[in-house]
């Protein structure tokens, strides 16, 4: 699977400012990825509308979860919602674009492979950034 991923999908650097995001995150090991995204994309889909926001996902190895993100709007009040603020670092970071209708599914080998051969920085976190329905860019952390 990471074959076809490296193949069909353009990979470049990019240099990322920092965004200021609320978000929801579900605990739990990495084996559960999958699951632990469903449950906090549903928790914050459910206290804020997706509609007119940047959305982020990513997984925190020190926290030990995943978390659901929105850029931070003027009027947002994430405590009033039950959602916590954090960053996402910016910096120089290795991107790929993925899309299609199965596009969430490859999610994970497209992140092992955006990893290959990548000088990575271990102290921001990889991400996504979903564009739109069926178009999703990944990002891992690289060293400058």
């Amino acid at each position: 699977m990471a074959a076809s991923y490296a193949s069909s999908v353009r990979i470049d650097v990019t240099e990322r400012e920092a965004v200021s995001v609320l978000y929801s995150a579900s605990a739990g090991g990495p084996e559960q990825i999958p699951d632990l995204a469903r449950t906090a994309w549903d928790d914050l889909e459910t206290r804020v509308p997706v509609r007119g926001r940047k959305a982020y996902g990513y997984w925190d190895p020190a926290a030990r979860e995943y978390r659901a993100c929105y850029a931070v709007k003027e009027e947002d009040d994430p405590a009033a919602d039950g959602l916590a603020r954090g960053v996402i670092p910016g910096g120089p970071y290795r991107r790929g674009r993925l899309e299609g209708e199965d596009v969430y599914a490859k999610i994970g080998a497209a992140f092992d492979e955006l990893a290959q051969d990548a000088s990575v920085d271990e102290s921001r976190p990889w991400f996504e950034f979903y564009r739109r329905e069926g178009e999703v860019d990944i990002f891992i952390p690289i060293k400058q």
